[in-house]
């Protein structure tokens, strides 16, 4: 089975189990790249091993709330995990990361932009929210270089290149992005396209039997970004 289809299909069963509190959450994450690309020609993607998802919490109550309702639907903390943001679903790995600081340590900064450009899909036959196209490809730069930044390696950058690479109306999206989000994605994409590793840095995360061709539309999307 395709890659995308058990990821999807993973997102959906989490979806269907969150009940009511699915209204609450917005899915993030590397499960949910396939839902941004749309090219017919897309290649396959990775495989993920959880579910990502955030939420508004503001305070500690908040937090021991949600607690208590998913324990009520039967989505349990991780007692291996070693944190609070860790839960367990029929076997599925789940990390709830608060959309603001404090809780948890910090947040991801792009997502606060987020909650104010959210986007509503299907996985399978579950409505779920998510982040716009751009805003995703911000929160995963931000966790990109707080995991460590090897762009050869880094599922966060392999995430980014997806979706610039397979997703048709990623520079339309950017354009209609809040200007805070345009401008650091810009930032991130001159210092790609400025480095004398830039051709090995585009081509890390695409089929080689594919390359030359896709890495020729990246670099047109990635300069029409920049123009923006």
């Amino acid at each position: 089975m395709e890659n995308k289809i058990i990821n999807i299909d993973t997102v959906a069963q989490v979806a269907e189990g969150l009940k009511d509190l699915k209204s609450k959450m917005i899915f993030v994450g590397g499960a949910i790249v396939s839902l941004y690309t749309d090219d017919p020609s897309a290649e396959e993607i990775r495989p993920t091993q959880d579910i990502d998802l955030t939420t508004e919490l503001v305070t500690y109550t908040d937090l021991l709330n949600l607690q208590d309702k998913l324990s009520e639907l039967s989505i349990y903390p991780d007692p291996e995990a070693g944190d609070i943001i860790s839960y367990q679903f029929n076997n599925i790995a789940i990390d709830i990361v608060p959309g603001k600081d404090g809780l948890t340590g910090p947040a991801n900064k792009w997502y606060s932009y987020g909650f104010d450009d959210i986007r509503k899909t299907f996985a399978k036959d579950q409505e779920i929210q998510i982040f716009s196209p751009a805003v995703f490809i911000a929160t995963k730069f931000e966790a990109f270089h707080s995991r460590g930044s090897d762009f050869r390696t880094s599922h966060d950058f392999e995430d980014i290149i997806n979706v610039l690479n397979n997703c048709t109306y990623i520079v339309e999206d950017i354009n209609k992005a809040h200007k805070d989000v345009i401008s650091y994605i810009q930032k991130e994409l001159n210092v790609i396209m400025k480095s004398p590793l830039k051709n090995e840095l585009l081509a890390a995360h695409i089929h080689p039997y594919i390359r030359e061709e896709r890495i020729v539309i990246l670099e047109e999307k990635i300069n029409k970004i920049l123009a923006i």
